[in-house]
């Protein structure tokens, strides 16, 4: 049986008509994912992956996410959400294969109950969504992938505005990275460096924290 994007959509509490308009830039969808959506549209590599999952709450969150990157991609490629395929590129970024391959940049995010997904026409993107929250081995991290500038900066900082800073800083690194298809070092090494590449920063209801490179 065949099923079409509007379909899947509103497993999300969404409609073709409330996703964003995709012209010259860069758009993206973050939505909180439903306990439980059927997998019946994902390829036997997605199921697979599912099943893998040793806990349940967390393979559901896997399926939820994978039909929503389908239903919202099939929605911009207008086809059945079933002939999306996919390939890996090297570091593992995935991209569209034939008989779409080019015709759509895409990245997924998923962070517990919530996903992000980034899309543009025309060029790379990346993004990331976090929940901000007590981390104790914050400096910890910091030091390993922020510069020395940054992390002075943090260090001044306290409580929930050093937590917001770290978060900012962090989903920036991540959106980069995923837009990069790198790891986070040589992400990190092209923040600062690499002038056309641009990341925006998003706060949906005072917790979650969205990033998105392009």
């Amino acid at each position: 049986m065949t099923i079409n994007s509007t379909t899947l959509l509103a497993h999300f509490g969404l409609t073709p008509e409330s996703l964003p308009k995709l012209a010259d830039g860069t758009a993206y969808v973050a939505v909180p994912l439903p306990h439980a959506v059927s997998g019946e549209s994902l390829d036997a590599s997605e199921q697979q992956r599912a099943m893998a999952y040793g806990n349940r709450t967390t393979a559901q969150q896997f399926i939820a996410s994978r039909v929503l990157l389908r239903a919202v991609l099939s929605h911009y490629l207008c086809c059945a959400p079933e002939t999306i395929a996919y390939t890996l590129q090297m570091h593992g970024k995935p991209i569209l294969a034939a008989p779409h391959s080019g015709q759509l940049h895409f990245s997924l995010s998923r962070r517990d109950s919530w996903c992000a997904i980034a899309l543009s026409r025309h060029q790379p993107v990346g993004v990331d969504i976090e929940q901000m929250r007590e981390l104790p081995e914050m400096d910890d991290i910091a030091a390993l992938y922020f510069s020395t500038q940054e992390c002075k900066a943090l260090n001044q900082l306290h409580g929930s505005t050093k937590q917001r800073r770290f978060f900012e800083l962090w989903t920036t690194l991540e959106a980069m990275s995923k837009r990069l298809g790198s790891g986070l070092k040589e992400a990190a090494l092209n923040v600062g460096i690499n002038q056309d590449a641009r990341v925006s920063l998003d706060c949906l209801n005072t917790k979650w924290l969205v990033a998105v490179a392009s």
